[in-house]
Order: C-alpha cells, then structure tokens, then sequence
C-alpha cells in the first residue's frame, strides 16, 4: 500500500485536477495505481485492519471497486481528492507503521 501510494503522489507531483480532464494517460495511471493501494488494502488481515482503525480500508477497498468494476460511475473529483488530500494522509499513517515494525532478520 506504501509503495502504491508513494507512487501516486509521485506521479500527481507538479500537476493539477485539470490535468485530469486533458491529459488521458495521467488519468488512467492514477486510476490504476489507486487501484492497486485499495487491492492491496483489500489483502491487508482483519487482525491487522483491527489493529489500524485509523485507516480508511472500507473507503479505500471502496474506491479500488469502484475504479475496477464501475468505469461509468468514476468521479474524477473523487479520484484528485484521494490523491491530492487522502493519500499523503495514508502515507503518513503507512510509514509509521511500517517503522514500527520488527526487522526481518
């Protein structure tokens, strides 16, 4: 989920919701990697959703579904506001957590 996640940062880095509209190839790389952070969520262990109730796994599997299956209901509204505002939010969350954990050895 980081790694996706940091991806779609990288790629929205410098760009605007704008963009979005014009530039078709920036819109579906956002699509598919955001798809890919909520497929990743979608893998994640109830104990371990349990354990990060700070998370929005339910919105994000949500979004993943919806970019998956519902090609005519895709709000790009929705789409820069998970990128621009939830993302980085979910990053930071991510990182913490993956900080915490033990070294493997």
């Amino acid at each position: 989920m980081l790694e996706f996640s940091l991806e779609a940062m990288a790629f929205a880095r410098g760009r605007k919701r704008s963009d979005l509209d014009q530039d078709r190839s920036f819109l579906r790389a956002l699509e598919r990697v955001l798809e890919l952070v909520g497929e990743a969520a979608r893998r994640i262990s109830a104990e371990t959703r349990e354990a990060h109730p700070t998370i929005p796994w339910q919105d994000i599997i949500g979004m993943r579904n919806i970019i998956a299956h519902e090609y005519g209901k895709i709000d790009l509204d929705e789409i820069w506001k998970a990128t621009e505002a939830d993302v980085p939010k979910l990053v930071s969350t991510l990182e913490k957590i993956v900080a915490s954990l033990p070294l493997p050895r």
